[in-house]
């Protein structure tokens, strides 16, 4: 029997819908707090412990850990309505969620990030589906970033994301020296709501992915 790849947990909750995404400063302010406490109290499930003992701090690169449990590698993302968590205790773990919205400079921002291969199939998109391609391959490199969590070594067009649309293919093609071989990674694309592109990435090979529903249970 092979063995089993290490368990990486994902919860992913919509906090605020169409136009109760707030726009106004204070309003993002409030919805970052709430998106923060609402990660909290899935650790402190996942911890078995009170909301009030779990305590983040940040690395000296920035990236967000428990202060009490630095061996449990946690990383959470939030982008208009959305946060998504994921924690895995087998290797770092970085998640990324992006609101799909109209980017005036899209093409400008991709030949910035995208390798000459996702430009290739980035330009394919349908008429309409830019913006939502172009955050598909965005929130896998952002994800690996976050798992990284040492300062980027490179640009994100040195993450060079593969078509990862079925079991067996690649998320991932190719990676900056300093990150280590591709195969000691896994990359994938997470369910998201409509108008909105997930991913997590964990530095660990063959990881399993469990999804799990806002309020704590399996969805």
């Amino acid at each position: 029997m092979e063995p089993r790849g290490v368990l990486v947990t994902v919860w992913a909750v919509v906090l605020r819908t169409g136009a109760d995404v707030p726009r106004d400063t204070a309003g993002k302010r409030r919805l970052r707090a709430e998106a923060r406490a609402w990660a909290g109290d899935r650790l402190a499930e996942r911890l078995r412990a009170p909301a009030a003992r779990v305590r983040w701090e940040r690395s000296r690169a920035g990236k967000p850990r428990l202060a009490h449990d630095p061996g449990l590698y946690v990383s959470y993302s939030h982008s208009g309505g959305a946060v998504v968590l994921a924690v895995c205790a087998g290797g770092p773990v970085g998640v990324d969620v992006e609101r799909i919205v109209p980017r005036p400079h899209l093409p400008e921002l991709a030949a910035e990030c995208l390798a000459p291969v996702e430009s290739a199939a980035w330009r394919e998109a349908a008429p309409g589906r830019e913006a939502y391609e172009f955050a598909r391959l965005w929130t896998r490199k952002e994800a690996v970033l976050k798992a990284w969590g040492r300062g980027f070594p490179g640009s994100l067009a040195e993450v060079v994301t593969g078509p990862g649309a079925r079991p067996g293919e690649p998320a991932v093609l190719a990676l900056p020296a300093a990150l280590g071989p591709v195969g000691l990674w896994t990359v994938r694309d997470l369910g998201a709501p409509d108008g909105y592109r997930a991913a997590v990435a964990v530095r660990a090979p063959a990881a399993r992915v469990a999804v799990m529903s806002g309020d704590g249970g399996r969805a």
